[in-house]
C-alpha cells in the first residue's frame, strides 16, 4: 500500500522535522507500506524550511514541501494540499496529521488497519481518547461539540487525524465547504467512516500559534460549513420560541379579560418585550436561511479549480548532504476549463 502523509505547517518546521522522523521509524516496521510526506507550507515568514533532513530516510520514500504564495490557515492549507494530491499524485490512501506530534505516529497503523477492515473504502478518524490540554480548553471543546450536534445534528467527536481512501478525494475537491473545515465537510459529504479511538500526544517542539480567538473562528467555520442546515434549525427554534410567547402573551390576556386574577403590571411588560425579541429573532433566522439558500448556487472557492492559484512550488528534501530539487508548478495547473 502506497500512502501519502500530508501536514499543513507554519512556521513549526523543528516540530515538522521531528514528527517525519518518528513517523519514518514507525513505518520501518510496516513492510507493507510505502509512504512519502507532503508538508504543505503555509506561507511561513518568520522561518523557511530546512534544505535538507536531519536525518536518512529509510522507510518514507521522500519528503517534499509544497509552498503557498500566502498564509491561508491550516484548514484552506489542507483544502489546496488535497486538491493537489489529486492533480499530480497518485496512491492507495491520504493520511491527514497535524504537524505538531499531537497527533501519534504509532497510531498511523491503527488507522490503516481499521480502513483495511472495514471491507469496502471507508474512512477512519482518530476519535480523541485522553488529552493534554487545560480544563478550559477541554470544557470549551465540550460546548463546541454539543453546540455543533444541537445546530448541525451531526457528532463531530474527531479533528483532522484521520486515513482516507485516495478515491475520496475525487468528493472532496468539489466541495467548496472545504474550503473552511475539513472533518465537517467530511460529515456533510456523507462519505463512509469510522473512529478509532487514539490518545493525544505531546508537542514535539515550540508553542501552539492557536489562541482563544482562533479555537472560536476554528468553531464557527465548523458551522459555516452546514449553514443550510444552522439556518434552518435556529429558523425552527425561534418559530417555536415565538409560538410559546405568543401563547403565553395571549394567556396573559385571557387572565386578564375573563378573570378577577391579578397579574403584576411587570409580567405583561416582560412578556410583550420578549415576544418583540422573539420576533426580531425568527426574522433574523428567516434572513440568514434566505442568504443560505441564495448562495447555493454561487459555488465560491473549488479546491479542484482555485488551488493553483495558491501554489508557487513544490520541493523535494533529501537527506544529509543530498540537493534538493524544486519542482515548479504552472499557476494554471490541474485547473478545469
Amino acid at each position: 500500500m502506497h500512502i501519502v502523509i500530508v501536514m499543513p505547517v507554519y512556521e513549526d518546521w523543528d516540530a515538522a522535522l521531528k514528527l517525519c522522523r518518528n513517523i519514518d521509524v514507525v513505518l520501518r516496521e510496516q513492510s507493507s507500506l510505502r509512504a512519502s510526506v507532503l508538508l504543505i507550507d503555509d506561507g511561513s515568514a518568520l522561518t523557511s524550511y530546512p534544505r535538507e533532513l536531519p536525518f536518512r530516510l529509510e522507510a518514507i520514500d521522500h519528503v517534499s514541501v509544497l509552498t503557498l504564495r500566502r498564509n491561508l490557515g491550516h484548514q484552506r492549507a489542507l483544502a489546496v494540499g488535497f486538491a493537489y494530491l489529486q492533480q499530480h499524485r497518485k496512491g492507495d490512501a491520504v493520511v491527514v496529521m497535524d504537524a505538531d506530534g499531537e497527533d501519534r505516529p504509532e497510531d498511523i497503523p491503527r488507522l490503516l488497519e481499521a480502513m483495511g477492515n472495514a471491507g469496502h473504502p471507508t474512512a477512519v478518524f482518530a476519535e480523541r481518547g485522553r488529552r493534554l490540554e487545560g480544563l478550559t480548553f477541554r470544557l470549551m471543546y465540550r460546548c463546541y461539540s454539543l453546540l455543533h450536534r444541537l445546530f448541525t445534528g451531526r457528532d463531530i467527536r474527531f479533528g483532522n487525524f484521520s486515513v482516507l481512501p485516495w478515491s475520496y478525494l475525487d468528493s472532496l475537491v468539489v466541495c467548496p465547504e472545504l474550503w473552511n473545515h475539513y472533518s465537517a465537510t467530511f460529515l456533510k459529504s456523507r462519505l463512509p467512516y469510522t473512529r478509532v479511538r487514539c490518545d493525544r500526544g505531546r508537542r514535539l517542539a515550540g508553542e501552539s500559534r492557536m489562541n482563544f480567538v482562533s479555537l472560536v473562528i476554528h468553531g464557527m467555520s465548523a458551522l459555516f460549513a452546514n449553514q443550510e442546515v444552522v439556518g434552518t434549525r435556529l429558523l425552527l427554534m425561534a418559530v417555536f420560541t415565538t409560538l410559546m410567547l405568543l401563547l403565553l402573551l395571549g394567556i396573559g390576556v385571557g387572565i386578564k379579560l375573563f378573570t378577577h386574577a391579578w397579574i403584576p403590571a411587570w409580567a405583561a411588560v416582560a412578556v410583550g418585550i420578549l415576544f418583540i425579541l422573539g420576533g426580531q429573532f425568527l426574522l433574523g433566522c428567516f434572513m440568514l436561511v434566505f442568504s443560505a439558500m441564495m448562495t447555493r448556487s454561487h459555488l465560491g472557492f473549488l479546491p479542484i479549480r482555485d488551488y493553483s492559484f495558491f501554489v508557487a512550488h513544490e520541493t523535494e528534501l533529501h537527506s544529509m548532504a543530498s540537493t534538493p530539487q524544486l519542482t515548479s508548478i504552472p499557476a494554471t495547473a490541474g485547473r478545469s476549463s
